[in-house]
């Protein structure tokens, strides 16, 4: 048995136990504090295991940017399983966010502070293009057979707007 391989599997099981108690400490945070539903706290979890996945559960305190901008460029390139096609982009703004907070919030941990700084935590943006996209409003149909009714309209104009 290699002694150096076990030890990166001593050392990656650390990694993992040490991830797994913060990540509980961020998602009681999130319930208890911020008042995060259920559905929502699971969408989070949802999140950092797709980016604990891509970098193999390495250890959260040995994050740098060079993850952040390629779980971001793999982020885009994965296929919806439901669609089959690229992953839409209010998900990947969706899932860059929840990064971006969990890492906001971890730089201001314990143990975290001196290895994560704040402005790390950017790296999770989208361009201003993709994100203009991804919060864009997109209309519903109300009704198959109404083809003209649309769940959203144009906001009313206000009265400054007409001039009164």
């Amino acid at each position: 048995m290699n002694c150096d391989n076990s030890d990166k599997v001593q050392a990656n099981e650390n990694a993992s136990a040490q991830n797994e108690r913060i990540k509980r400490a961020y998602f009681i945070y999130l319930a208890e504090a911020q008042g995060f539903s259920e559905s929502t706290l699971d969408a989070l979890a949802k999140a950092l295991n797709r980016f604990e996945t891509y970098t193999k559960f390495r250890d959260f305190k040995a994050f740098h940017i060079e993850q952040a901008q390629g779980f971001k460029a793999n982020l885009a390139e994965r296929m919806s399983l439901h669609t089959k096609e690229p992953l839409s982009k209010a998900t990947l703004y969706a899932t860059l966010n929840a990064l971006k907070r969990f890492f906001i919030w971890l730089a201001g941990q314990p143990g975290y502070k001196s290895r994560i700084s704040y402005s790390d935590a950017e790296y999770f943006n989208l361009s201003a293009k993709e994100t203009r996209i991804a919060k864009a409003r997109r209309c519903q149909r109300l009704s198959k057979s109404d083809t003209s009714s649309r769940r959203c309209r144009p906001p009313p104009k206000s009265n400054a707007a007409i001039g009164r």
